[in-house]
C-alpha cells in the first residue's frame, strides 16, 4: 500500500514541476514578444520645439499599437548631430532595439557642408518611415503692388536685391532661396534676414515692411493667407500642394526643380532584425492613421505623411540633391548667436 505521506510528496512534486513548466512557458513568451518593455523616441533638439511637440503627441498612440509605454527623450546639441552621432555610431541593433530616433530634414543635410567635417551619409541611417512633411512656401504681402506672382518677384530681383526673411542658417528656407540664386543667375545677390523668433518673427518682419519676401513652410501660414495678409507665390514641391492647389511650383515657373521641405522621419539602430522592423512599421502606420491623432496634428499645423521604402528614399534623395546644388555654405556665413 502506498502511504499517504508518499502520495503527498508525489503531488507536491508534480505541482512544483508544473509550476516550473508554466514559468518557463511564460518566460519564453515574454522573450518572444516584441517589444517587451518601454520604447524610447529620441528627439535631437531641446524640449518645446516642433519635433518635440509632435512626438509627445504621437507617443501615446504608438504605445497603444505596440502595447508598451513609449517615452520621448531629448538629446540636443550640434544642430541634431549629438543625437544622430549616437544613432549611427553607437546604437546596436540588439541592445538598442527599443529605441527610435527622430531625424529631421533638411537639418541632416548639414553633413554636406565641408566645414562640418561629417563622415555620415543618408545610408548611415536605418530609416523606418517618413512621419510628417511640410513643403517650402514663398510669400509676399498681400497688398504689395511691386509683385503679385513669382514671375514679378524674379523680374524685380534682377534689378534690385531681394531682402528675404528665412529661418535658421542651412534650414530648408535658406536652402530653397540659395538654390534659386544658382538656378536664376541673373538675380542680384539676396540679403537674408535670419529669424531667431521663428515664424512669428518672420511674419512681423514682412508685415512691418522690413523684408520683401518670406521663405517658410505651408502649415503655419495658411491662416495669414486666408486673412489676406500674405500672398503665396510659389510652393517648393514637385507638384502643386493639396492645401494650396492654385499656387504654382517653382519648377512650373522656372523649369528647375526646387524641392525643399521641413520633414521628420523615424529611424532606428542599424542591424535591427527585419521582423522587429516590421512590427515598428505596422505600429507607426496604424498610430498615424488614428483619427484622434490626425485631428491633433492638424490643429498643430503639422501634415502627416507616412512613407516607407522607395517612396521615402526618393524624398530623401531629392531633398539632398537640392541642398547639394544650393551649396548654401558658400554664401554669407551664419549670423552669430545671441548670448
Amino acid at each position: 500500500m502506498i502511504s499517504l505521506k508518499k502520495c503527498m510528496y508525489t503531488a507536491v512534486a508534480a505541482v512544483a514541476m508544473a509550476g516550473v513548466s508554466l514559468f518557463a512557458t511564460v518566460g519564453a513568451q515574454a522573450q518572444e514578444k516584441f517589444p517587451n518593455g518601454p520604447v524610447i523616441i529620441q528627439v535631437p533638439f531641446s524640449p518645446g520645439g516642433g519635433a518635440d511637440r509632435t512626438f509627445r503627441l504621437f507617443a501615446p498612440y504608438l504605445a497603444e499599437e505596440l502595447g508598451v509605454p513609449v517615452k520621448v527623450t531629448n538629446v540636443a546639441g550640434g544642430g541634431g548631430w549629438v543625437s544622430w552621432g549616437q544613432v549611427t555610431g553607437q546604437w546596436d541593433g540588439e541592445k538598442d532595439d527599443h529605441k527610435l530616433a527622430v531625424v529631421n530634414i533638411p537639418h541632416i543635410f548639414s553633413m554636406l557642408n565641408p566645414d562640418m567635417k561629417r563622415t555620415e551619409s543618408l545610408e548611415s541611417f536605418n530609416f523606418l518611415a517618413w512621419h510628417s512633411y511640410d513643403p517650402g512656401l514663398w510669400l509676399v504681402r498681400w497688398d504689395d503692388e511691386r509683385f503679385k506672382d513669382l514671375e514679378g518677384v524674379i523680374e524685380y530681383a534682377k534689378e534690385t536685391p531681394l531682402i528675404v526673411s528665412v529661418g535658421s542658417h542651412g534650414g530648408d528656407d535658406h536652402v530653397g532661396m540659395a538654390f534659386s540664386q544658382k538656378a536664376i543667375p541673373e538675380m542680384k545677390p539676396m540679403k537674408f534676414i535670419f529669424s531667431d523668433t521663428g515664424d512669428n518673427g518672420k511674419i512681423a518682419m514682412i508685415l512691418g515692411k522690413n523684408v520683401d519676401m518670406v521663405a517658410a513652410n505651408v502649415g503655419y501660414y495658411v491662416r495669414s493667407i486666408m486673412e489676406r495678409k500674405l500672398r503665396p507665390i510659389a510652393v517648393l514641391h514637385n507638384e502643386p500642394w493639396t492645401v494650396l492647389p492654385g499656387v504654382p511650383t517653382f519648377q512650373e515657373v522656372v523649369g528647375k526643380p526646387n524641392i525643399t521641405y521641413a520633414g521628420r522621419t523615424i529611424a532606428t539602430a542599424n542591424g535591427l532584425a527585419p521582423e522587429k522592423r516590421e512590427i515598428y512599421l505596422k505600429a507607426i502606420e496604424a498610430a498615424m492613421s488614428n483619427p484622434e491623432y490626425i485631428q491633433k496634428e492638424t490643429a498643430n499645423r503639422n501634415f502627416l505623411m507616412f512613407r516607407t521604402g522607395d517612396e521615402m528614399w526618393d524624398l530623401l534623395r531629392s531633398g539632398q540633391k537640392v541642398a547639394e546644388d544650393a551649396a548654401y555654405w558658400e554664401g554669407p556665413p551664419a549670423p552669430p548667436k545671441k548670448k
